[in-house]
């Protein structure tokens, strides 16, 4: 009995010097957490990602920090998160383009969203809608598809990279509505710019980043994907109503790295979707046209293996693996 009660003692201290489960979730967050985002400063998900890092720095009592990883359609940021460590201080803002299109955009990629991620909440999602220049004279997107089609490919869109949410929206605009269009993909949000200059004709994003834009009528929107108008901008018809079939998935997500210890996970979910059901949260979200998700871990796969089955075929039909 004696040596199995020593065993026993000698067994819980190990576990505590190597950091077992209950030592890291007592302890955590004991110290500020790194918030990784694909994208550059001042486009749509920087927006989300420092309002959400806001509210959730307030639930959990411990500053957040917002860094922006932009380039290479999510990689660089992904190549930092995978850099550091398994503990819950560093997360990662996934997109539906970061977990469930790049695996069959890329002939070689770096990392596998479902085995290497640990998802943590699903929280919002977003319809996106298009935008073209004020430069050339069209108000609907009637006038505007029937400009492009007078001239095929003279005219260009704006993405914020190959293979990116805002491209692969575009390409199933044009091959709905018959659009033949130049592709220039921009790093970050040089792609607004660039419509504002009248460089490129079309852009199609998420509506947080760029409601300042159209509100200014420094851009001109014309349609929006999903089921129903915006209520920032009820004059704008949904692509269902002027008879295009254009669904895309715009949801965004919280990962961490695999290994992750489970009750940091669970202690993180619970905190977002408390953030979500405040009214704060959802003025904030619905003001960039998002609605808010309430989600469990698991969620986060099951919406990764749903669009990667629908959008694969859309992809290698594009022909844009690299």
């Amino acid at each position: 009995m004696r040596n199995r009660l020593l065993k026993f003692a000698l067994a819980g201290c190990v576990s505590v010097l190597a950091g077992g489960p209950a030592l890291a979730d007592a302890s955590w967050p004991s110290k500020p957490i790194r918030f990784a985002i694909p994208l550059a400063p001042g486009t749509g998900v920087d927006v989300l990602a420092r309002a959400f890092a806001d509210s959730l720095s307030k639930e959990l009592n411990q500053t957040i920090v917002v860094e922006n990883k932009p380039g290479a359609n999510g990689m660089i940021a992904v190549n930092y998160f995978m850099q550091q460590p398994a503990d819950g201080y560093t997360m990662f803002m996934a997109g539906v383009s970061n977990m469930a299109w790049n695996q069959h955009l890329y002939n070689s990629l770096p990392y596998d969203s479902l085995k290497d991620f640990e998802g943590v909440a699903v929280f919002a999602d977003t319809p996106f809608i298009s935008v073209v220049s004020p430069t050339l004279g069209v108000k609907t997107f009637a006038e505007f598809r029937s400009l492009v089609q007078k001239s095929p490919d003279k005219y260009s869109f704006a993405s914020a990279g190959i293979g990116n949410s805002t491209h692969l929206a575009s390409e199933l605009i044009l091959k709905r509505t018959g659009m033949k269009m130049v592709h220039v993909p921009f790093n970050g949000a040089a792609g607004s710019t660039s419509v504002i200059a009248g460089d490129t004709a079309l852009y199609t994003t998420v509506p947080g980043g760029i409601s300042p834009l159209i509100k200014s009528g420094k851009v001109i929107a014309v349609a929006v994907t999903g089921n129903e108008r915006l209520k920032a901008f009820p004059d704008v018809p949904t692509y269902k109503e002027l008879g295009y079939e254009v669904v895309v998935p715009g949801w965004y997500s919280i990962v961490m790295k695999k290994g992750t210890d489970k009750q940091i996970i669970t202690k993180m979910n619970a905190a977002i979707n408390r953030v979500l059901k405040s009214p704060q949260m959802q003025e904030r979200l619905e003001a960039q046209s998002l609605a808010a998700v309430e989600s469990t871990p698991e969620d986060v796969q099951k919406l990764t293996k749903r669009d990667s089955a629908i959008w694969a075929p859309i992809i290698n039909e594009l022909g844009i693996k690299q």
